[in-house]
C-alpha cells in the first residue's frame, strides 16, 4: 500500500509540475501581478499535499494583501526570512505568503524547475560575480519599494533540519535601506510529530529526496510566523540578530547566529589582550 501511495504521489507531482510550467510560460503573460500572486499561492498549496506533507501554520501576517497576493496593501512589501531545509520550502512558504525569492543563479539552469523559478520572478544571485551582493540588494530593495514580498534564506545554504546554521546579515541591507519590515518565519519538518531531517537535501540530489518524501507517510511541516521586525534607522546586523532569535526560539533550538557573534567577540578580545 505504501508503494502504491508513493507512486500515485509521484504521478501527481509530475502532473502538477507540468501545469505549473504551462502557467508560468503561458498564463502568466496575460494576468496581473495580483492575480499571479493568488494563483501562485493556490497552486503552491497543492504541491505539499502531493508530496504528502501536511502544512500547519502558527501566527499570522498582519497585512492581508501580502498574505493573499504577495503585494502589500499598505506600502512596502515584507522581507521574509526563513531557515532553509528542503526544496519543498519554496512551495510551503508560497502557499502561506506569495513572494519573489532569492536563489543562486545555477537554479535557472535546472531542467523544468529553472523555467518555473524564472517565470515566478526569482531574483538570482551570481556567486561568481564580485558585485553580486550589491546587485541583488538593489533588486531586492526595488521589489520591496514596489510593495512586493521578497523571500531569502539567510543561512545561505541548506540546513539539516534538526539544527540552525548562522544567519548572514548582508542581504538584510535591502530592507534597512528602504525601511521595509522583516517578517521572520521558521520551518520545522516533522515525522509523526517529531523533528526530522528526512526532507533535507543538503548533500543529496533533489530527485532522491523527492522520492524519499513521497514514499514516507506521516510527514508534516510547522510554519511559525513572527511579528514584523522594524528596520528603519537600524543596522543590518541588529535586524539579522532579532530575526535569528525568533527562528531559534520558535523551533526550540540553539541560536547559532548569537553563538557565532559571541565567538567573534571572544576572539577579538583575546587578540586585543595579546596585542
Amino acid at each position: 500500500m505504501r508503494f502504491v501511495v508513493g507512486v500515485f504521489r509521484l504521478i501527481w507531482v509530475g502532473l502538477l509540475v507540468c501545469f505549473v510550467l504551462f502557467a508560468v510560460l503561458v498564463l502568466f503573460r496575460f494576468i496581473s501581478s495580483s492575480t499571479k500572486g493568488r494563483m501562485i499561492r493556490r497552486v503552491a498549496a497543492w504541491l505539499p499535499m502531493a508530496f504528502g506533507i501536511r502544512v500547519r501554520v502558527k501566527g499570522r501576517v498582519p497585512d492581508e494583501g501580502s498574505r493573499s497576493t504577495g503585494i502589500s496593501s499598505r506600502g512596502k512589501g515584507y522581507l521574509i526570512c526563513a531557515n532553509h531545509i528542503s526544496f519543498a520550502d519554496i512551495f510551503v512558504l508560497d502557499s502561506v505568503l506569495p513572494s519573489r525569492f532569492v536563489a543562486k543563479a545555477e537554479i535557472a539552469r535546472w531542467p523544468l524547475f529553472g523555467a518555473i523559478t524564472t517565470g515566478v520572478d526569482t531574483i538570482y544571485i551570481d556567486r561568481g560575480n564580485r558585485r553580486a551582493i550589491v546587485l541583488v540588494v538593489e533588486a531586492m530593495s526595488a521589489a520591496l519599494e514596489a510593495g512586493r514580498n521578497v523571500l531569502f534564506f539567510p543561512e545561505g545554504t541548506t540546513g539539516p533540519g534538526d539544527r540552525l546554521l548562522p544567519f548572514h546579515p548582508n542581504l538584510f541591507s535591502s530592507a534597512c535601506s528602504c525601511g521595509a519590515e522583516v517578517l521572520p518565519v521558521s520551518l520545522r519538518y516533522t515525522l509523526r510529530g517529531e523533528t526530522t531531517t528526512l526532507t533535507s537535501y543538503a548533500h543529496e540530489s533533489l530527485f532522491r529526496v523527492l522520492r524519499r518524501i513521497v514514499f514516507t507517510p506521516g510527514l508534516g511541516v510547522e510554519v511559525s510566523i513572527g511579528e514584523p521586525v522594524a528596520t528603519e534607522g537600524r543596522d543590518r546586523r541588529e535586524v539579522c540578530a532579532d530575526t535569528a532569535r525568533f527562528v531559534a526560539q520558535s523551533m526550540g533550538m540553539p541560536d547559532a547566529t548569537a553563538e557565532r557573534a559571541e565567538e567573534i567577540r571572544r576572539m577579538r578580545a583575546e587578540h586585543q589582550r595579546e596585542a
